[in-house]
């Protein structure tokens, strides 16, 4: 942690901010390392001021450095939370890779896996995720990252952690950035029609989550199998597009 060029410790910041040891468990909070100690500031402590000081300046979301890996071929798995701790202890479980993991906050923390052939697939990975959630009786949400050279890990991390944030995957990401640059009188159409539609958003967004499993959606969405296709009939008749296979990948990227 620096401060105009120098160096803060942590007891000098500490005369003058409420500062506390350990991360804190409300997500609201601002949570930070130094020298490799994890603290925390509550922001109902601070003054507006003084939240944007300590974001903007002393604790800046944190660049992760890679170099310490020897080298090879690895990802970044991100997590978000309310019991990563849970979570963090079985992930050996999943990933026999697992070379690293670090809790960044309460809610949030990564996984550094190297490549090995006894890697599971993603489809594979998903399954078990989702039964050790259950099990567990918490609730994840995770990003699997691209394997890629250790040395480019710094530069693909942050890209990663930006998807995460959006709840956009790599193609998602790929697809809306190309979007963006479509100017398409149908298209535009479409995306300013699902702007105000919450009722259309929550469809696609739930099928989506559920890769197009229409008794996964309805149980999702808490409604009777019959009342979700009488759903998606009436929204393909209104936007003429269909809600599975790319049709469903391109309107997921357009809400």
């Amino acid at each position: 942690m620096a401060f105009f060029g120098k160096v803060m410790k942590i007891e000098t910041l500490a005369k003058l901010f409420p500062i506390k040891k350990g991360i804190s468990e409300n997500a609201s909070d601002l949570n930070f390392e130094n020298e490799g100690r994890p603290f925390h500031i509550a922001k109902n402590e601070l003054t507006q001021r003084e939240i944007s000081l300590f974001n903007d300046v002393l604790f800046q979301a944190p660049k992760f450095d890679f170099s310490h890996l020897s080298h090879g071929t690895y990802r970044v798995i991100q997590f978000k939370s309310q019991n990563f701790s849970e979570i963090a202890e079985n992930l050996s479980l999943i990933f026999p890779g697992i070379v690293r993991v670090k809790q960044i906050s309460s809610t949030y923390g990564i996984a550094i896996e190297k490549m090995s052939a006894e890697r599971l697939s993603e489809g594979e990975i998903k399954q078990v995720l989702g039964t050790l959630t259950q099990d567990l009786g918490v609730k994840c949400e995770y990003y699997l990252g691209l394997f890629a050279d250790q040395t480019e890990l710094s530069t693909l991390y942050p890209t990663e952690q930006n998807n995460f944030d959006q709840g956009l995957s790599f193609s998602e990401s790929l697809i809306k950035a190309g979007l963006a640059q479509v100017t398409s009188p149908p298209l535009t159409k479409i995306k300013q029609g699902l702007l105000t539609d919450i009722e259309a958003q929550d469809l696609i967004t739930q099928l989506y989550q559920h890769d197009g499993n229409q008794l996964k959606t309805a149980k999702a969405m808490y409604i009777h199998r019959n009342t979700l296709t009488q759903k998606i009939k009436k929204f393909e008749r209104q936007y003429g597009l269909t809600l599975s296979g790319s049709d469903l990948v391109l309107l997921y990227s357009l809400i």
